[in-house]
């Protein structure tokens, strides 16, 4: 089986390829922890990291056969974390930070369960940063933008699907950030942050069109989007929706928007509410609909074409 396990820092067309595969390979991805392995005790403060070293991305990974316009399918097979994780808090970042002391708390994860302080919870692995490279301008790792990158759902955990768009040749997968639990929007800006080994199956849908990435569930669908605001990131995911509720129901924009209207999940991935000077370094939300399994799939299956 491949195994990927160097690092990028930022989702680039120019990024050179760790490994090669064809689609329904399954791969092996290595990640390190958000922080790089940077932060080792409590008295290593995130403050004084280097943050040009951070959000590692294992890959890329090329993709044989994917070309501009068609969709990748990531299925999360496993995840497996480390038997730890840290959690820390930042000067001036995110919604709480007025009332927090700038701290670094290293939490054990053992089992699948996760002690913190004097309360335990089932570890929910997911994968915080996950995408394909942009068409375009380098996006940092730690960013998100229309191809993945930092999106922060705690959604992408192990059965799920996520479908990215493809826009560049061999798609160039790469992923890390993973976090043993996170809280939606993730208000101190960190979940359990943790080294972790992660398995995947990679399909190609060709000449499939996506926007933004969409995550699959057992039982819905969700568009995952960014925004400089949460008004924007969010009207950006309905218009998406919209749209693959149209193409997949038949149904015209107005019953498409009521159907959203009636049925629809709004959930923040990670909205920290700080002020953002780009899209990138904005909020993310997933807008989802539940599944209708009498009807066609809002993203085509294995090989299906539209």
């Amino acid at each position: 089986m491949l195994t990927i396990k160097n690092s990028i820092y930022e989702y680039n067309k120019d990024n050179v390829p760790e490994g090669y595969c064809d689609p329904e390979s399954v791969v092996h991805f290595l990640t390190r922890d958000c922080f790089d392995g940077q932060v080792k005790t409590e008295q290593d403060l995130v403050e004084h990291i280097d943050f040009s070293h951070t959000n590692p991305a294992a890959g890329p990974l090329y993709i044989n056969g994917a070309e501009p316009g068609d969709a990748l399918a990531v299925d999360i097979l496993d995840i497996q974390t480390a038997d730890h994780g840290v959690i820390a808090t930042f000067s001036g970042y995110g919604a709480l930070s007025g009332t927090c002391e700038v701290r670094t708390k290293i939490v054990q994860v053992r089992d699948g369960v996760v002690y913190f302080n004097d309360v335990t919870w089932t570890a929910d692995p997911m994968i915080g940063v996950i995408g394909t490279a942009p068409a375009g301008d380098p996006v940092p790792s730690g960013y998100s933008f229309c191809c993945g990158g930092n999106m922060d759902s705690r959604l992408i955990r192990k059965g799920a699907t996520v479908y990215f768009p493809v826009q560049v040749e061999g798609a160039l997968l790469a992923m890390g950030d993973v976090h043993a639990s996170m809280g939606d929007g993730e208000v101190c800006e960190t979940g359990i942050e943790t080294a972790a080994d992660i398995l995947v199956r990679v399909r190609l849908i060709k000449q499939f069109h996506l926007n933004w990435p969409v995550t699959e569930t057992e039982d819905a669908w969700y568009v995952n989007t960014n925004g400089r605001t949460c008004d924007i990131a969010i009207q950006r995911g309905y218009e998406e929706l919209q749209r693959l509720v149209m193409h997949a129901y038949g149904w015209d924009a107005t019953d498409a928007a009521m159907f959203i209207s009636v049925q629809g999940r709004l959930e923040a991935n990670q909205a920290v509410l700080d002020n953002n000077n780009t899209d990138e370094e904005g909020d993310t939300f997933r807008v989802g609909v539940p599944k209708l399994n009498f009807k066609s799939r809002l993203i085509a299956g294995h090989g299906e074409e539209l």
